[in-house]
């Protein structure tokens, strides 16, 4: 993006709009000024550009206006001051010889705010497998990272982008921010509509969850002759998922408890296929765990695991389920059918009695 260059503007021109920017922000505007003001607009058509633009900085600097409010005060007591002498021009020597540090001081604040927000900045988190970590964004955003996730975020002038490449991630949005704030997975895109909302890509397919607020879901297929759905849009509890071909789920409700657990360290699962089990415990386990037996993948499994002890939870599943588990080296785990004897066992220990 083009910047516009400060220095271009003669410097008086840019102290008058600047001076004019502090008085109808220092919220003690008066009649009599608004009218002074619409008369130095309308004197010459540079006034008009040169008071817009001052008044497209301001209007940009969401995460630096604080920094300003000293000078305001400052050019206020100037203000007062010059109201008391009766200067008969607003324009007189004396005035700009008292007026003119402390505009520049607020322009130069102005134009290296300008410059600062006007720049993209890039930063890549991730995570190894079984961590996690928080991110505090310079907007004041928040976003809890899972295990094996890698994310880029870059904020400019315009918008607020996260890039999720994979894993999983939490943001607790901001809000009063003009700038959007827009995730992009995979194919889709989340826009934020002040809330806190779950992305998921760690399979296939993408899901998201919105604890609270809303948020708008667009997807781009690659199907030809498929025209792109419309966005949805998610409420709090809501959920969908979509794919790379552009498919877009239905949008349905979320257990709180199993989408909340991952941050307080736990597994939760509800009569969940032993497939989709195992490959939940391997997002948090360096090694590879692999099911060989196909009749077992819909075998339904409920239970609480700590994500700091899954040698635990293998072993739990070992003892519950008729399969046994068998690590190969350090960086696999096969899964099977117990043998005859051991499914025996198994059956004898958890039947009525």
């Amino acid at each position: 993006m083009t910047q516009s260059n400060p220095t271009t503007t003669p410097r008086s021109l840019r102290e008058q709009a600047v001076f004019w920017i502090v008085r109808l922000h220092s919220g003690s505007a008066t009649s009599g000024d608004r009218r002074e003001l619409d008369a130095w607009l309308m004197s010459n058509p540079e006034h008009r550009r040169e008071f817009d633009e001052v008044s497209r900085m301001w209007a940009v600097l969401d995460d630096t206006q604080p920094l300003l409010y000293s000078e305001i005060h400052k050019a206020e007591h100037l203000w007062a001051d010059h109201h008391e002498r009766k200067a008969t021009s607003r324009w007189s020597r004396w005035r700009w010889g008292q007026a003119a540090p402390a505009a520049m001081v607020l322009f130069l604040i102005l134009v290296a705010a300008w410059w600062w927000t006007g720049l993209p900045e890039t930063m890549l988190y991730e995570t190894a497998k079984g961590a996690q970590r928080q991110v505090s964004l310079m907007d004041g955003s928040t976003v809890t990272l899972n295990t094996d996730t890698r994310m880029t975020v870059e904020f400019s002038r315009d918008e607020r982008l996260i890039r999720l490449e994979r894993g999983e991630a939490w943001f607790t949005v901001s809000p009063g921010q003009r700038r959007p704030f827009t995730v992009r997975v995979a194919n889709g895109t989340i826009r934020d509509i002040g809330t806190q909302f779950v992305v998921n890509k760690s399979s296939g397919d993408v899901r998201v969850l919105v604890w609270e607020g809303i948020v708008e879901v667009g997807v781009q297929g690659n199907r030809a002759g498929i025209p792109m759905p419309r966005p949805a849009v998610l409420h709090a509890g809501q959920q969908l998922s979509y794919g790379a071909d552009g498919g877009i789920s239905d949008i349905s409700v979320f257990d709180r408890n199993r989408a909340a657990s991952w941050k307080e360290g736990k597994l939760i699962f509800r009569s969940q296929p032993l497939k989709q089990v195992l490959e939940e415990i391997a997002r948090y386990r360096p090694e590879d765990i692999r099911l060989l037996d196909p009749s077992l993948e819909a075998f339904p499994v409920s239970g609480v695991f700590n994500i700091q002890e899954l040698d635990h939870a293998m072993e739990t599943l070992q003892a519950a389920l008729p399969i046994r588990v068998q690590r190969v080296q350090d960086n696999l785990i096969l899964i099977e059918s117990a043998p005859p004897s051991s499914k025996s066992r198994v059956s004898s220990r958890h039947s009525p009695k």
